[in-house]
């Protein structure tokens, strides 16, 4: 793993480096980031409705039941554009998927925390990113339907900031050396 973590050094810089800048947007309006990211969940989900739809037109001939992927396909597109129209309940489902997000994001850190921990200087940062993690999922699932509104712009912020915050510190801790130095 130390090789594999020396090899992608200036990786994980620029990806810390560019995942904290998203997450500070993300924080300076979380009212507006969380109606964003919902409209686009929403839009993503109809155009991967029209595609599928597109698709199973296309290859009904190879596909044994295209009809069964075009039903799918329509209740994709239905679904999205109900979910259009109705931004709160919307953002009620997506505030649910973040706060399992986190869960499962906590978790992952942890376990790569642990892993780490004979190979890398500061591998108790992702630790503590998976304690928060579990923190946030706590706020978020506990607090529905008041943190549907804003939750998931300034959660989706922090977990970035802290996400950035343990790529950099892999960085700092593996000995890489900088940019500047490549």
């Amino acid at each position: 793993m130390a090789d594999m973590v020396k090899r992608f050094c200036n990786t994980f810089l620029v990806e810390g480096l560019f995942i904290m800048v998203l997450g500070l947007m993300l924080l300076v309006l979380p009212q507006l980031s969380t109606l964003a990211l919902s409209l686009m969940i929403s839009v993503a989900l109809i155009l991967a409705g029209i595609y599928k739809l597109i698709s199973s037109i296309i290859r009904r001939d190879e596909i044994e039941k295209s009809w069964l992927s075009a039903i799918i396909a329509i209740l994709m597109i239905a679904t999205g554009a109900y979910l259009t129209v109705r931004p709160i309940l919307n953002l009620f489902l997506i505030t649910m998927g973040i706060g399992i997000y986190f869960v499962l994001e906590g978790i992952n850190s942890m376990v790569i925390a642990f892993e780490s921990r004979g190979v890398l200087k500061h591998w108790w940062v992702g630790l503590v990113s998976g304690i928060i993690q579990f923190a946030l999922a706590f706020i978020v699932l506990f607090g529905l339907p008041g943190t549907a509104l804003y939750a998931i712009g300034i959660l989706i912020g922090v977990n970035m900031l802290l996400s950035g915050t343990s790529l950099i510190s892999v960085y700092t801790g593996a000995g890489c050396r900088r940019l500047s130095e490549v």
